[in-house]
């Protein structure tokens, strides 16, 4: 079976940057089947390509970049791309995802996947185009940050090619910079160090290809019933209306959003910085990915200074937000600007500030040690100080831009209340008041996640967020279905809309694949889930590692709708390994990957 007219290119391009060779290979259709793309395709070929302990930073750390199938088709949410690595902020896998416009443009000049390998010797850009593929010296744009680098490659290239970049705190190697795709950024975990470490500041693509699909009517039929299930979606309105900070007001009232280094779960002033403050005062106008209905990003235009920023978005106001005990707009809209301009991600940094301040406050440092800056709750120019630090890594800035996790290792006795799981900081919604998301974020392979299969239900509704029992199930579920969206590189906002009912309707008829019903499709899944666990457990994590910080576990709620809660994880834990089929130590029974069809294609 050809994949060339069913939703791929049928191509992976591989780029060696030690000797400037390339390659490319068509993909295996049973792996495609089994594995469908994107997360799937990425996790199989970092499992099977690289060797095992590798150092995130060295030339054999593999930098895998994909898309899926429904990628450049006229489906929902369809020109997103994936990053797929080893993290240098964790150790484990990492897949990051980016809006925008690179992910169609790839697969029109003809790939399912880039796999990156080697390191240049001096600053390199890659520049393709349809199966021309030419590298150029880049110490021009080495130490340019990212609007100067932005404005360089459109002189240089013009509006057909789309790029992904690094800033400098990319090129310095620090474990929360991002790549980015001009106003949208794969921000987790660390792909900017690796992109860095292998001194490529910019790959930009053009491509003049189209994508085929198996059954063009059947598939147009399908993508209409999705394009008006998420239009009828009162969830995908409010995106519309408030972006995701629309949620604000939700998270606070159940007493789930983190606040003061999560020691609370309300914020007094949390109204200053809900969805409709920033509406009426601050966004300009709606911005799309491309061919995406639900237009979540907001522009938004500071009062006070000549800056524009693509946001901020919910996690971005938690972060700077009520984190840090701030409803100074202007300081968190200036935050986030930093973060943009030199490339790191906002969540990391916020909590990495949250916890200076409480470092502060409990007199494990001083503003001496923090070059003047006093730390207090609330204060919004020491946190804007702070970013800028962290972002140019200037002076403090060196020990803080590598993470809550590595600053704690320097003040013996902060590690109880270091937020943050396997090495990456925790986003936006306080585990001891909705438990499973609290389990999401203990086991997610890329460490503490919201985008893994946390049931944010229990905060949006239709869940009890203090109930143990049946949450195992639910984020099992929830699980499957975003690594079948992440293996096809959707937006995680369709779920908001669609099932996989709807999902599946559109599969079939792009790719040519037979699955039955939705619960194939959630096997797909599952088993792109364990592949990616069973990298973790190659790679030495296991059960001790799938933690909460001890806050989570010890500390009672003080206050709010969650008052007296910790996390009983043990419980909720062993609960989902039985359901994945993992022994105690969270590792993968043989008869597991028997069943998923993973035996056969591991090395």
């Amino acid at each position: 079976m050809s994949l060339a007219k069913c939703g791929y290119a049928n191509k992976i391009l591989r780029i060696d940057l030690t000797d400037n060779s390339v390659q490319t290979e068509t993909l295996d259709p049973e792996i495609m089947r089994l594995l469908l793309g994107g997360k799937g395709l990425g996790t199989w070929l970092l499992y099977n390509e690289m060797a095992p302990n590798t150092d995130p930073l060295c030339p054999d750390n593999l930098m895998i970049i994909v898309v899926g199938p429904l990628t450049g088709t006229s489906a929902p949410t369809s020109g997103r791309f994936g990053i797929v690595t080893k993290s240098p902020a964790t150790g484990t896998i990492l897949d990051a995802y980016c809006g925008g416009f690179f992910g169609q443009t790839m697969k029109y000049a003809g790939y399912d996947a880039i796999v990156i390998r080697g390191t240049a010797k001096t600053p390199i850009s890659v520049v393709i185009e349809n199966d021309k593929i030419r590298f150029e010296d880049a110490s021009g744009l080495w130490g340019k940050n990212n609007k100067e680098t932005n404005a360089v490659l459109h002189v240089q290239l013009g509006d057909e090619y789309k790029s992904i970049i690094i800033g400098t705190a990319g090129e310095r190697c620090s474990p929360i910079s991002g790549v980015f795709a001009e106003e949208r950024t794969a921000g987790r975990g660390g792909v900017g160090a690796v992109m860095g470490s292998k001194k490529l500041k910019s790959l930009s693509i053009r491509g003049s290809g189209k994508v085929s699909v198996a059954n063009p009517d059947g598939f147009r039929e399908a993508v209409h019933i999705a394009y008006r299930m998420l239009r009828m979606n009162t969830s995908i309105r409010r995106l519309l209306e408030d972006g995701t900070a629309n949620i604000l007001e939700l998270v606070n009232a159940a007493g789930a959003l983190p606040t003061k280094n999560f020691q609370f779960g309300q914020f007094a002033e949390s109204d200053q910085i809900e969805g409709r403050n920033w509406r009426t005062q601050y966004w300009k106008r709606n911005i799309a990915c491309f061919g995406c209905p639900i237009t979540c990003s907001k522009v938004a235009r500071s009062q006070n200074k000549e800056i524009v920023v693509d946001g901020p978005d919910f996690e971005t106001i938690f972060a700077f937000g009520s984190n840090c005990g701030i409803s100074d707009k202007e300081a968190i809209l200036y935050a986030n600007y930093l973060c943009d301009l030199h490339g790191i991600d906002t969540i990391s940094t916020g909590n990495i500030i949250g916890f200076v301040m409480e470092l502060y406050e409990k007199s494990f440092i001083t503003s001496d040690d923090l070059d003047g800056i006093k730390a207090e709750w609330g204060n919004g120019d020491a946190m804007v100080q702070l970013v800028e630090k962290i972002a140019t890594g200037d002076g403090v800035g060196t020990l803080l831009q590598q993470g809550v996790k590595k600053i704690s290792e320097k003040f013996p006795g902060s590690e109880k209340f270091a937020m943050h799981v396997k090495g990456l900081e925790m986003p936006g919604y306080l585990p001891r008041a909705a438990k499973g998301i609290a389990l999401s974020y203990a086991i997610s392979e890329r460490g503490a996640c919201h985008l893994k299969g946390s049931p944010l239900v229990e905060i949006l509704g239709g869940a009890d967020p203090l109930a143990y029992q049946g949450k195992a199930e639910l984020f099992k579920t929830n699980q499957s279905d975003v690594s079948v969206i992440n293996a096809l590189v959707l937006c995680y906002f369709v779920k908001f809309g669609i099932t996989l009912k709807e999902i599946l309707q559109m599969i079939n008829p792009c790719t040519g694949f037979d699955y039955k019903n939705p619960k194939e499709l959630e096997l797909v899944g599952e088993r792109i889930t364990t592949l990616a666990r069973m990298f973790n457990v190659r790679e030495g994590f296991s059960v001790a590692d799938d933690i909460l910080p001890e806050r989570e576990l010890k500390e009672a709620l003080a206050s709010g709708p969650a008052r007296g809660e910790t996390v009983d994880l043990e419980l909720l834990r062993s609960e989902y390994y039985q359901l994945m089929g993992w022994d105690e130590k969270g590792v993968p029974l043989e008869k597991t990957l028997k069943r998923l069809g993973l035996t056969d294609i591991l090395k």
